[in-house]
């Protein structure tokens, strides 16, 4: 660095954790994503979110999701929303199909119920309309000891995620960020930068 003053490192990820890094970083001011315990949250949530086959560390967490399923009168449950049917949306107690183009609907729907909020939100159908209600009632009745996950790459959805998280108080119990999760670093706007600045002749060295 003292030699090379303007060096940065730009990392890239073929599966973008982007949103997660930079939502978490506005949020909390860590640029990380953080440990997440299945195996003692009481109640599941997630929204496109294929826990237990693609995201972050699917072999950790399908490991602690059954380990949180094994005592059938203490059971997690276990409740998600997603467009194509996913490994962990097959293994869900409740299983909501919702269009892509609704997903952030689903998220603000569940952020008012929590929070109490009126935020605006789209049409849902009466299915997921009443499952949201159903899932708002069970976090509520598991302050400290839910989880709820989101598998978009959108810095806002995450951050709604976020904030319902927060006032849910999971932060510290089922969400932790003393042990964060390295594998993933990549923020697309810093690789779009290192782009326009190669097409704009700004780059004297690219190792």
């Amino acid at each position: 660095e003292k030699h090379f003053p303007t060096t940065k490192h730009v990392v890239y990820d073929s599966i973008s954790r982007s949103a997660m890094l930079t939502a978490n970083d506005k949020s909390f001011g860590v640029k990380g994503i953080p440990s997440y315990d299945f195996k003692n949250a009481k109640t599941i949530v997630g929204f496109a979110c294929d826990f237990l086959g693609t995201w972050v560390s699917p072999i950790e967490f399908s490991r602690d999701y059954a380990d949180g399923r094994r005592d059938f009168k203490n059971m997690s449950r276990h409740y998600h929303f997603e467009s194509n049917m996913s490994l962990t949306g097959s293994n869900a107690d409740r299983r909501y199909a919702v269009k892509p183009s609704l997903m952030g609907a689903a998220i603000v729907s569940l952020y008012n119920k929590i929070t109490g909020s009126n935020l605006p939100t789209g049409k849902l159908n009466d299915k997921t309309a009443q499952g949201i209600d159903k899932v708002a009632m069970d976090l509520a009745a598991s302050k400290g000891n839910s989880l709820v996950v989101c598998g978009i790459n959108d810095e806002n959805m995450q951050m709604m995620v976020n904030a319902i998280n927060y006032e849910l108080g999971n932060y510290g119990t089922t969400i932790n960020f003393t042990r964060t999760s390295n594998a993933n670093a990549g923020v697309d706007s810093d690789m779009k930068q290192l782009v326009d600045d190669m097409k704009g002749g700004n780059i004297s060295a690219l190792i």
